[in-house]
């Protein structure tokens, strides 16, 4: 799935947030492994809590200038990321079956 998150890949943050000595954020994922990142990327992780890759991309372009297209491979960029640091994962939606009567 790291390579193709479609628009209906459903997305879910996976570990906690935390704070290096420093008090730089870190996403902890559930092997203890703490990786840096900054206020943005903790508020986008903090978003994937079960929406869709299009409305992820929705929500982020209500306050991006940016078009579509840029804010979409760079968020499929960080996810990716995200993804390898196991803080994220992305669940392929399931059809439901056409039930006819």
């Amino acid at each position: 799935m790291l390579g193709r998150i479609k628009d209906n890949s459903i997305l879910f943050h996976r570990g906690i947030v935390g704070n290096d000595d420093d008090g730089t954020p870190l996403l902890i994922n559930e092997k203890g492994e703490g990786y840096r990142v900054n206020d943005t990327a903790i508020s986008l992780w903090n978003m994937c809590n079960g929406i869709t890759f299009q409305e992820f991309v929705y929500e982020v372009l209500r306050i991006s200038n940016d078009d579509e297209s840029n804010v979409k491979q760079s968020l499929l960029k960080m996810l990716r990321q995200l993804k390898k640091a196991s803080v994220i994962e992305i669940k392929k939606l399931k059809e439901n079956p056409v039930i006819s009567f």
